[in-house]
């Protein structure tokens, strides 16, 4: 029989390798420390989890996983046993469904009480022999959920993870999605729902939000949360805090499950505040419990009331690494076999050897260059792992742990300390003059080798800890990071040398270090992605106002029109967009979007700390071609659309055909105008860099822009972007033509 108690705690639900027997029983006990009480088993490539299911498991697995059961229990953790056979499931194959039966008939033999099906990742097509038995691919989940659901007795804990477990992935939208509705619908009441938020992964998850999805799925559902999950990008690490979600939830779901990293020793911090967070949860709940006390009471009693706890990030995290840092001091081999120790002072040499910069790329560089570098000879450049380490006195910090942590922080912001050095190298890349500044750029210039400097400390640290599985598990990230950050450090060394001699910047003969990435790094540097893919931060003072650039995709085109309309608004037409809300958008950049369909080659889409759309550039390579497209087709189907509104509203501009060959390519930028001014100027300037490097290496040198000539302030913005006025051409409803060369 089902009961309403909130479930927390971790999901193995990643892509990679599963973790082991000692490292789950080693969670358990994290668990119990931290107060969490569920554990979710579904490791992706566990083959009898997912691409082979219907296997049974061998004799020695299934002992050890009774075996983990048991520790389970002795824990007070609950074992949820998930079954991933979305892949090729026939659901309406009695085959099929008897084998579901009988791997969980195995797995309850082996005393597991709490189940999940899933069905992630998969294709959303149903076969044709399930398109003869069910209605839709929904209906067929549900048929399929529903029996197993009666077969398992109505256990306490089923959670079904649907096809569609984002906002996201609702086609076309979460409270229209005939997917959902239908789960939410057909799925019995006491089954619980997986959801991971907005995205796949999501920055923040709102009551709003949850309000809206309980809505459609017509339940509490639990939070499959992936914000530290890593396995999507083999370069990043996630080892910040539990973040992002509102204690107010808790009310309004069923559980939170975070999904972690791969790396199993790298989980501390986010398993440690997430306990926290459902602490404060159960803190509350207690004090909301507790009766009034009467008049006659003592007095004394008041003292021992709960006082109502509020989650905060920092000292969460804060009491998570003072609790962390002993971790880092027990004797824990590759085989995660451990025991507690003692700290031995002994000065005996470490391995593998605490070279500061990786990357010894640049041997002739000047003396103050060589004065960044730190390594244990001056022939060593790569490290040689040893799984015996010997103790020494150069022990790590709670400062240490904080800025590893602050390192591999969270998807979608770095750490304080490493933005702002982020931030830092920025201006400093920049902003080298000879002429001007150039004692406060030194002066930065010397602050940002320091932090270096505390970067290359921390990785001769982790080199000399007791725990070599922890190390391991973070050493390929941490030595990447602290060689990509001495290489730039290097470079402000070499920008600042007037002899400018180096084996590494513009030499175009370099090491294969000083360029990541290999074969999928070439395949990157083709697509519209990385140079542009990541946290901008236009304004250098302050940590606000970071924006995400990203390719554009049909799910935009509502906050498009939207953005759009705000953008071009003009009084005059005020009692029109009453009438018609998306006339104008429709003017202006429908013609595009219905002329490309769902592909927008070289279109960008800006979003702000909100998630929300706050700018956009629409790129048309044959403007020649588009314009007559407009003429004979678009305008035609506005006047159909639109049959009541003045046929000069739609009217199109025609331009010399010399305009077309210099100008050939056309790009309109909507920036939204609550942007503050420099902000807007910078993400003009970087998206026209990201447009000009794409249409250099196709052949073209120049584009142009539409202006209509009443919005100055539009006219000055485009020339402050190093567009200028082609004025000697014949001028068409009010727009003005400005033109850019590169």
């Amino acid at each position: 029989m089902k009961t309403n108690d909130f479930i927390c705690g971790v999901i193995e639900g990643y892509y990679g390798r599963p973790w082991s027997f000692n490292q789950r029983k080693t969670l358990f006990e994290y668990c119990l420390k931290f107060g969490l009480n569920t554990y979710v088993y579904a490791p992706k490539d566990d083959a009898k989890h997912r691409s082979r299911w219907r296997d049974l498991y061998s004799y020695e697995e299934s002992i050890e996983l009774n075996q983990l059961i048991l520790v389970a229990k002795r824990y007070g953790i609950k074992f949820v046993y998930a079954l991933s056979p979305g892949l090729d499931m026939i659901y309406s194959s009695e085959k099929d469904l008897n084998a579901l039966k009988r791997k969980f008939d195995q797995l309850s033999n082996c005393g597991c009480e709490h189940w999940a099906l899933l069905f992630d990742d998969i294709e959303n097509e149903m076969s044709s022999q399930d398109q003869t038995h069910f209605t839709s691919f929904a209906h067929a989940q549900v048929t399929v959920t529903n029996e197993i659901y009666e077969y398992l007795n109505k256990p306490n804990l089923l959670l079904f993870c649907p096809t569609q477990y984002c906002s996201r992935m609702a086609k076309p939208s979460l409270e229209t999605s005939s997917y959902l509705q239908t789960i939410g619908n057909g799925l019995h009441p006491d089954i619980d729902i997986f959801w991971t938020g907005p995205k796949i992964v999501s920055q923040r998850i709102t009551v709003s939000h949850i309000l809206s999805v309980n809505n459609v799925l017509q339940r509490r559902v639990t939070i499959w949360d992936n914000l530290n999950a890593n396995d999507y990008d083999q370069r990043r690490l996630y080892l910040g805090p539990f973040s992002g979600r509102s204690s107010n939830l808790s009310s309004r779901l069923s559980g939170m499950l975070i999904n972690p990293n791969c790396e199993f020793e790298l989980n501390f911090i986010p398993c440690h505040t997430l306990g926290q967070w459902f602490q404060s949860l159960r803190i509350n709940e207690s004090r909301d419990q507790i009766d009034d006390h009467d008049d006659d009471d003592d007095d004394d009693d008041e003292d021992n009331l709960p006082i109502t706890q509020i989650y905060q990030t920092n000292k969460a995290l804060d009491q998570a690494l003072i609790d962390w840092l002993p971790e880092f001091n027990k004797i824990k081999s590759a085989n995660d076999s451990h025991q507690n120790i003692k700290y031995d002072h002994s000065p005996q040499e470490m391995s593998p050897k605490p070279a500061v910069s990786i990357l010894n790329l640049d041997d002739d560089s000047q003396d103050s260059i060589s004065e960044s570098q730190i390594s244990t000879t001056s022939s060593t450049k790569i490290h040689i792992m040893d799984c015996d380490g010997i103790g020494n006195s150069n022990e790590l910090t709670v400062d240490d742990i904080r800025l590893l942590v602050e390192l591999f922080y969270l998807p979608y912001e770095h750490g304080p300390s490493t933005q702002q050095m982020f931030v830092d190298f920025y201006w400093l890349r920049y902003n080298y003059s000879k002429n001007e500044k150039l004692d406060e750029w030194r002066c930065r210039a010397l602050s940002f080798h320091d932090r270096v400097k505390s970067i290359n400390r921390l990785v001769q640290r982790l080199t000399t800890i007791h725990n070599r599985s922890l190390l391991y598990d973070v050493y390929n990230y941490i030595t990447d990071i602290s060689s990509t950050i001495s290489l730039c450090s290097r470079y402000l060394y070499w920008l600042d040398n007037e002899q400018k001699r180096s084996q590494v910047f513009l030499s175009g003969d370099v090491e294969p270090g000083s360029k990541r990435g290999g074969l999928a790094g070439d395949f990157l540097n083709i697509l519209p992605v990385g140079d542009f893919q990541s946290l901008l931060k236009p304004d250098l003072t302050t940590l606000s106002n970071i924006f995400l650039i990203r390719p554009m995709t049909s799910n935009d085109q509502i906050s498009m029109s939207a953005l759009c309309t705000r953008i071009c608004y003009e009084d005059e037409i005020n009692n029109l967009l009453n009438q018609h809300s998306d006339i104008l958008a429709d003017k202006m950049i429908g013609g595009y979007l219905s002329s490309l369909s769902n592909h927008f080659p070289l279109c960008f889409a800006v979003d702000n700390t909100e998630d929300e759309l706050c700018a956009f550039v629409l790129t048309i390579i044959e403007s020649e071609k588009y314009d007559k497209f407009m003429q004979s087709n678009w305008i035609t189907q506005l006047h159909q659309k639109y049959p009541n509104i003045d046929q000069n509203f739609f009217q199109s501009n025609e331009y010399s055909q010399w305009i077309y060959e210099r100008y050939p390519v056309r790009i309109q930028l909507f920036v939204d105008l609550i942007i503050q001014t420099h902000h807007a100027y910078f993400l003009g300037n970087k998206l026209l860099n990201i447009i000009s490097n794409q249409l250099i290496q196709q052949g073209y040198h120049s584009c142009h822009a539409l202006i209509d000539e009443r919005n100055s302030l539009l006219y000055q913005y485009y020339l402050r972007l190093g567009f200028i006025s082609i004025s000697n051409i014949e001028q068409n409803d009010h727009m003005i033509l400005v033109g850019k060369q590169f």
